[in-house]
């Protein structure tokens, strides 16, 4: 639908930009980023902090959440944590929806390396509105 669009206002994100996070693909129902993390990514024992791994699945989700054309928030997430990564690893999320009804909808987001070892995953409940997505969405 609006894929391009949905690419662009994620990547353009103020909190995205903070921390260096790439949305590489959307698709219908689909979003995959990826974020190398550097030292100031780390938790107090060298390895990657919860809170960024949480940001960077929340993200992701978020660009799979509104490829569907219309704007979508999030409602509710949990995130289960399986491996830590290290300063200078590049990490990978893959977002999709799992249940798609009208308003409320679920999305899974896996989190791995590039040894496709999975780092994390997050399930997201979302609510849609009515509102469609447009170039000027602000």
């Amino acid at each position: 639908m609006h894929e391009e669009y949905i690419k662009k206002i994620f990547n353009e994100c103020s909190v995205g930009r903070l921390l260096g996070i790439e949305i590489c693909e959307v698709k219908e129902g689909f979003a995959k980023g990826k974020f190398t993390l550097k030292d100031k990514h780390m938790n107090v024992f060298g390895s990657s902090h919860g809170g960024i791994i949480f940001t960077f699945a929340d993200q992701v989700g978020g660009a799979c959440g509104n490829s569907i054309g219309r704007k979508t928030v999030l409602v509710e997430s949990a995130i289960q944590y399986f491996k830590g990564a290290a300063a200078g690893e590049t990490i990978y999320g893959e977002a999709a929806y799992t249940y798609q009804g009208k308003k409320i909808g679920r999305i899974d987001v896996k989190i791995y390396n590039d040894r496709y070892e999975l780092i994390a995953m997050m399930h997201q409940i979302s609510y849609t509105s009515e509102n469609e997505h447009s170039p000027e969405t602000p």
